[in-house]
């Protein structure tokens, strides 16, 4: 049975986990590669949806407050004004999306899994290049096509995005092996 306690620890280990993740990255333009996307893909698909949301917000909100949880090291309100909060922001969306899918459908096969974390690692897209494109015509005020905003925010990731959506996909599968994976709950 999966208790309140039992997911709350789960949710604070994929906290730690992603902000763990955060030191692992590559520095290529405004926007690094990290291992965040997995972890986060990973938390929605075993915490479920709510849950998994959950655990992005804290590590969002622990950003916020000045803890240096965010890629490199980073953190506080300032990151706010920053060309990677918009795929901050997507970590939340893309839990909950995951979770959501995941939680609808009693077949946890490879084709289902994986098109659940394909529209997580959408959403992390959709919201990063939607902030990119806010960043760079509005904070900083240097008109930006959307070539280029996908120049810099989508295509350079595209490679390492897709090894690791397959390693989440992998790691999920493997959880779901020990743990009952997550149900919508009918009150909800």
């Amino acid at each position: 049975m999966v208790t309140p306690l039992s997911q709350l620890t789960t949710a604070a280990l994929m906290t730690a986990l992603t902000v763990i993740s955060g030191y692992i990255f590559l520095p290529v333009g405004p926007v690094p590669i990290t291992m965040q996307t997995c972890i986060v893909l990973i938390s929605g698909a075993v915490l479920g949806g709510r849950w998994g949301a959950l655990s992005q917000l804290v590590y969002l909100g622990m950003g916020l407050i000045g803890l240096p949880v965010f890629a490199g090291g980073r953190g506080g309100p300032g990151i706010v004004l920053s060309p990677t909060f918009g795929y901050i922001i997507g970590f939340v969306f893309a839990a909950l999306i995951t979770g959501r899918y995941l939680e609808r459908y009693s077949d946890r096969s490879v084709r289902r899994i994986t098109t659940a974390i394909f529209l997580g690692q959408v959403a992390i897209w959709s919201c990063g290049l939607l902030y990119l494109t806010l960043y760079f015509n509005i904070i900083i005020d240097k008109s930006t096509s959307w070539y280029t905003i996908l120049t810099i925010g989508l295509l350079p990731f595209l490679p390492f995005d897709a090894v690791k959506i397959a390693l989440a996909v992998s790691v999920t599968l493997s959880v779901y092996r020990y743990v009952r994976p997550p149900r919508s709950e009918p009150n909800q």
